[in-house]
């Protein structure tokens, strides 16, 4: 199947809004997160020590949109590192993949210099910059989709974040560590059938869409 058709598939049988992408909710845990959280960065993200909670990708725009406020300063960037990695990792073993990458100084320190400079940056460069430092591609494209801000309707470029069951979705292998080239591959594949299929949505709607359209398929 071609990579438009299954993007145009997943838009017509989903039929995402806006609404639906920023209300989207994912259950993690953080007291888990809190008690694996690397000490070296010297601050915990404000989780309560609930066993569970949810968190929204409004909830997480709003971390990142205190970063920005904030002109990057440190304690920002790690409590919006912390709600950016508990939405992408849920409660799956990513967790402790990601907690095992902060826990690396080395690794951490290249993170915190990537964000800082992201301002301005193209959304492939920006994935670049955070692929650079180690970070897997799933989180590498979450840091940059929220540090973007929320998407207006019709935006040509702004990142979304890439999974598996999104590039497949998007005629891309689904086992891959996504070189910043595939990721621009990505974006035109999403950008393209959303301009197709509507285009007053803005494009994380369609990367909501192939992700809900996978999800249901499997």
């Amino acid at each position: 199947m071609g990579r438009m058709t299954q993007i145009a598939e997943a838009l017509e049988a989903v039929k995402p809004t806006s609404a639906d992408v920023l209300g989207d909710s994912v259950t993690f845990s953080p007291i888990r997160w809190k008690t694996g959280w690397p000490h070296h960065l010297r601050r915990v993200p404000p989780f309560r020590d609930d066993a569970t909670a949810s968190i929204t990708r409004s909830e997480v725009f709003a971390f990142a949109a205190d970063v920005v406020e904030s002109g990057y300063a440190r304690e920002q960037v790690i409590d919006f590192l912390g709600a950016c990695f508990a939405y992408v990792a849920g409660q799956s073993n990513e967790v402790m993949q990601l907690q095992s990458f902060l826990r690396n100084k080395g690794n951490a320190a290249q993170l915190l210099s990537a964000v800082r400079g992201l301002e301005g940056a193209s959304p492939i460069d920006a994935y670049s910059s955070l692929l650079a430092t180690g970070l897997a591609p799933k989180p590498a494209s979450a840091v940059a989709y929220f540090l973007a801000g929320e998407q207006s309707p019709g935006d040509a470029s702004k990142p979304v974040i890439i999974c598996s069951k999104r590039a497949a979705v998007a005629g891309l292998s689904s086992e891959s560590a996504w070189s910043a080239a595939e990721y621009g591959e990505y974006l035109s594949a999403l950008k393209s059938a959303r301009d197709a299929y509507d285009p007053s949505l803005p494009l994380d709607a369609v990367e909501w869409a192939a992700r809900k359209f996978a999800a249901d398929q499997a």
